[in-house]
């Protein structure tokens, strides 16, 4: 049941998303496949019909499938539609009354001008509704290898931007990955290393499709620009990277954006910008800390002040920064995962290498729910 329910669903947002013209080229091609269908039911009662009552039933088959399909296109409620169910049914009866019966007997002559009259009409109203069929495939046709187009270059943008990390120098491990909800995702990862200097970050952009990939692409290179220019510097980060934002882009474009950065004597200086917060387990006593701080997302506003912190970053310890994605999945009676199987991930498999930890907690999010948005998770470990 719960298939067909979504399959409905789909047609009728594939009806609601057509264009308006598309949407009166496909009512003009079922009224006439309908008013043909008029035609052949006038058909089987020649001997009671004339002109007047072929031309009611053509009009009124085409005039009510019209009216079901405009139904779907605005979504009405299913009151609406019983409503013109009960019209269409009384229409039926009431029409008897209006255009009562003719009382003629037909020659053969005359029966086989109707035939060939009936069957005249046929051939139009079908040529006619193929025509317009024809024409709106067409349309529909061009509008979907534009929108497939659109979305294999948005693919190819997440697949060059996001490819999973990994990163190990003297001092730390690195490994993240992101796998996209749909055929284009919305989240970033990246890790710099620049002079000793390394910074891993974690970004999701409002929206998906090539918007949300450029944006992408704008704050990993705003990023990578930033540290080619200011390599060590601590404080600043988010501004440069929201005032350099924020001027190309309007307000419905925004990320949310948790990054940390490990200066070469190991000082540790983070900041979350509208994020989740990041997981830091500590090995010298198995807990798992959080750690944030307020702000607002980046290329929101101009000219914002955001907050940083320090965290004191020990040998074994691992930082994981993670998307909703991998909190918010539901199972099938509508629980939510949450976030404390991240901290039981970390307290209980420290010790095994990085991609090991990072398969258990996509394995979870998998094994609990559908993915409803893009998982991404990255994780720290100083060594």
């Amino acid at each position: 049941m719960a298939s067909h329910t979504n399959n409905w669903s789909f047609r009728q947002e594939l009806f609601r998303r057509m264009p308006l013209r598309s949407f009166f080229v496909f009512c003009l091609a079922v009224a006439f496949t309908f008013a043909a269908i008029g035609v052949v039911s006038d058909l089987f009662d020649l001997e009671y019909s004339d002109g007047k009552h072929l031309f009611a039933r053509a009009l009124t088959t085409s005039s009510f499938a019209v009216l079901w399909v405009f139904f779907i296109h605005k979504r009405m409620p299913k009151v609406v539609w019983g409503a013109l169910g009960a019209a269409q049914i009384l229409w039926l009866i009431s029409s008897a009354r209006l255009f009562p019966p003719a009382e003629r007997v037909l020659t053969p002559e005359a029966l086989r001008t109707q035939i060939a009259l009936h069957g005249f009409l046929l051939i139009v109203l079908i040529l006619f509704s193929y025509g317009w069929f024809g024409l709106f495939f067409q349309m529909e046709g061009r509008r979907y290898f534009a929108a497939h187009t659109e979305s294999e270059l948005a693919s190819r943008i997440q697949r060059q931007l996001v490819p999973p990390i990994t990163l190990n120098t003297e001092s730390l491990e690195i490994y993240g990955l992101s796998i996209p909800s749909g055929t284009v995702g919305g989240d970033l990862i990246d890790a710099i290393d620049v002079k000793g200097a390394v910074c891993a970050y974690v970004a999701d952009v409002a929206g998906h499709g090539v918007g949300a990939g450029v944006l992408m692409s704008m704050v990993k290179t705003a990023m990578r620009m930033h540290f080619a220019v200011n390599p060590l510097a601590v404080n600043g980060l988010l501004e440069a990277m929201n005032n350099i934002l924020t001027p190309m882009t309007d307000q419905s474009a925004y990320a949310t954006f948790a990054y940390l950065l490990v200066q070469p004597d190991m000082r540790l200086n983070y900041s979350v910008a509208a994020h989740l917060p990041l997981f830091h387990f500590q090995r010298h006593n198995g807990a798992v800390v959080r750690h944030s701080v307020e702000n607002l997302p980046l290329a929101m506003f101009p000219n914002t002040k955001f907050e940083t912190a320090n965290i004191d970053f020990q040998r074994g310890d691992i930082l994981a920064i993670v998307t909703d994605g991998l909190t918010e999945v539901f199972d099938s009676h509508d629980r939510e995962l949450g976030d404390s199987y991240i901290e039981g991930a970390l307290t209980h498999l420290a010790a095994l290498p990085l991609p090991a930890i990072s398969a258990s907690i996509f394995g979870s999010a998998r094994k609990h729910g559908k993915a409803t948005d893009d998982q991404t998770l990255l994780l720290v470990r100083r060594i």
